[in-house]
């Protein structure tokens, strides 16, 4: 693949997050006594965890680059119940740009990143590493292993940093793959306190919660772009999508 092509791509996601509709930003609210600052970590830290959300079989199985936008849902009505209580429902819904690249036959990485033009009060950012150990020989099945961190920033009141492992089993089936699979997420919260903060004893707090999780998805190929859709399960359903090009 040309860098021409791979920065007409890219900027191609640009435009997308820029003329994406938007929305009104989640408040957060406040005074929040420990058990709701586990349950805040519980749907924004695993929430905004990061996702497979394309083919699972590695990019060093290729050659090129992958460059995607992905839109991912965070339930935030829940978050609403908790503390002094807001009025937002529905969902907590933000966008991320993803880069990655085959770095051997069966090993890619990839690092994704929130952009700054989206209404949504917070930042994203993290990496993935993954490693196609095993392809069957007379069925359409692999097996990938997937490890990640990354971290993010909710209005400058919540700093969470994530960290987890996933095992994936893919079927691929011309243009379709299917995959499914589970692993362990940490996820540590950092809740700021003061008199503009969000705890309810105006102490900044640490939490630290840890919960295995089930994941399943579909990837469309239509020539050199992809279509992926994923479903996370933790305490609560998260729901994303993904458009993207392989070179």
């Amino acid at each position: 693949m040309g860098f021409s092509n791979f920065w007409r791509s890219f900027i191609l996601m640009i435009a997308l997050v820029g003329t994406s509709y938007s929305h009104a930003a989640t408040d957060l609210p406040r005074n929040l006594s420990q058990g709701d600052q586990i349950r805040t970590l519980q749907i924004l830290g695993f929430g905004s965890a990061s996702k497979i959300l394309d083919n699972p079989y590695p990019l060093g199985g290729y050659t090129g680059i992958e460059v995607g936008l992905s839109t991912e849902f965070i339930p935030a009505e829940d978050l609403s119940a908790l503390g002094s209580k807001t009025q937002d429902k529905g969902e907590f819904n933000y966008y991320t740009l993803t880069i990655g690249k085959g770095l051997y036959y069966n090993i890619d990485a990839h690092v994704y990143f929130t952009p700054t033009v989206q209404e949504e009060k917070m930042q994203n950012f993290g990496a993935q590493l993954r490693w196609g150990f095993y392809e069957a020989s007379f069925f359409p099945l692999t097996l990938t292993a997937m490890v990640y961190g990354g971290g993010a920033n909710f209005s400058n009141l919540i700093n969470v940093s994530s960290m987890g492992y996933d095992l994936i089993a893919t079927v691929t089936m011309d243009r379709l793959a299917i995959y499914v699979g589970g692993g362990r997420l940490r996820a540590i919260g950092t809740f700021i306190g003061g008199p503009d903060g969000i705890t309810a004893d105006q102490n900044t707090v640490t939490q630290d919660i840890v919960e295995d999780h089930a994941v399943f998805g579909i990837n469309v190929d239509i020539a050199k772009m992809f279509i992926a859709m994923q479903i996370d399960r933790y305490a609560d359903s998260v729901y994303s999508g993904k458009i993207g090009f392989r070179f």
